[in-house]
């Protein structure tokens, strides 16, 4: 698949991804591009870490079966508010839901086959499985306060699409890295 028509953001977009957080007003600019780097680079590592571990493994599929997660096929168009979602990962379950029909338009929007869309997708929401289990959350590598009223601060909260923009640049870096795999 030719890089360009790679269906996963390139990092450039992920500064887009992070303006879209609800604690994007609260990030002072000079710390944006540093923590969208930081992001993308843990998610850069993690894919490169887990290829090698793997041996190339293309399928998403029977990495979660190894690593003993559930992936369970909905047939339904995830859709709220104005986005839509095409799968979701469940901690507490250990299992990954995906939205059979939020992939499918994905999918012929991309022009991509049902199984590659399926299988990037569970490799996005895979990588929020190794957030959970092996990596550490990305959305607390970098925290601003929960409340603030003037000039007192009060709790403190990640930055969720840390996470996000983590997980594009695991899918990327790894299905680009399969493209010149030899095992």
């Amino acid at each position: 698949m030719p890089q360009d028509a790679f269906p996963f953001p390139k990092i450039e977009l992920a500064y887009k991804e992070l303006s879209y957080d609800l604690c994007f007003a609260k990030i002072p600019v000079e710390d944006r591009e540093k923590i969208v780097h930081s992001a993308w680079q843990k998610g850069k590592k993690a894919a490169e870490s887990i290829l090698k571990k793997h041996n190339g493994e293309t399928s998403f599929f029977k990495l979660a079966v190894e690593c003993g997660l559930q992936c369970e096929e909905q047939d339904r168009d995830c859709v709220i508010g104005n986005r839509r979602y095409f799968s979701d990962y469940l901690s507490g379950q250990n299992k990954i839901i995906l939205h059979l029909k939020s992939i499918a338009l994905w999918a012929e929007q991309n022009n991509l086959a049902i199984s590659t869309a399926k299988n990037m997708i569970l490799g996005h929401e895979f990588f929020h499985f190794l957030e959970y289990t092996k990596i550490g959350l990305t959305s607390r590598e970098y925290m601003v306060p929960a409340v603030s009223i003037g000039s007192f601060k009060f709790g403190k909260t990640g930055v969720r699409a840390l996470s996000e923009i983590g997980a594009h640049a695991f899918v990327r870096t790894y299905f680009e890295l399969l493209q010149n795999w030899e095992a």
